[in-house]
């Protein structure tokens, strides 16, 4: 049987055809498959990788200083505890403290009587006491601080009217005297107590100034 020489040609032309198409097809296919695996890389890692700049304006959560809380709380605390001390001594004090004790008196030119068992010795400059009724002297001196302590007023702000001897003379003295601006006049009587100096013991509120001049 003779040989189709065209025949054959064909077949092997298609063959040949066959064949690159499969190569074209097998590149296309890698290429594909390269793309897939280099998007797939390229999206994995972008999702693990932090971005600076997007957490650099981000400001970064504070954690609370619990240990500073404490030391706050524990000094409102002090400081309260120390004003409620304070409040409890002060209220203590003034229970304690049972002030000026007056009277109505029947004497002749007295209004009232007071006294206060909480007054105490003026204290003194003394060593050992040197009575003495001269006018600026330190026991005359310290017996106005007595009676201007008796009255509630400094002793630059009153007037001595008259300042006699009581029962005891070394120990016991009178003075008159009355706050500058006031029309009240007292007979404030004191006495003295060793090494403390001159007490007020009496106050008595006149009706009227009988020692003034």
């Amino acid at each position: 049987m003779p040989i189709d020489f065209n025949n054959s040609g064909s077949r092997s032309e298609k063959r040949a055809k066959r064949r690159k198409t499969n190569i074209i097809l097998n590149t296309l296919i890698a290429i594909v498959i390269i793309l897939i695996i280099f998007v797939g890389k390229n999206i994995f890692f972008s999702d693990n990788k932090v971005d600076p700049q997007q957490t650099s304006g981000q400001e970064i959560p504070k954690t609370e200083d619990k240990s500073k809380d404490n030391e706050e709380q524990v000094a409102d605390e002090n400081s309260k505890e120390q004003t409620e001390d304070e409040e409890k001594e002060n209220n203590e004090e003034e229970s304690s403290n049972t002030g000026d004790i007056e009277q109505e008196s029947n004497e002749p030119n007295v209004e009232k009587v007071i006294v206060n068992p909480d007054w105490k010795p003026i204290g003194t400059e003394q060593t050992g006491h040197q009575p003495s009724y001269d006018m600026g002297s330190v026991d005359w001196k310290e017996k106005e601080l007595a009676a201007a302590y008796a009255i509630n007023t400094q002793i630059e702000n009153m007037t001595t009217w008259w300042l006699r001897r009581g029962d005891d003379p070394d120990n016991q003295s009178i003075l008159t005297v009355s706050a500058k601006g006031s029309q009240d006049t007292y007979e404030v009587y004191v006495e003295w107590v060793d090494g403390q100096g001159w007490k007020p013991t009496e106050v008595k509120k006149l009706i009227e100034n009988d020692r003034r001049q």
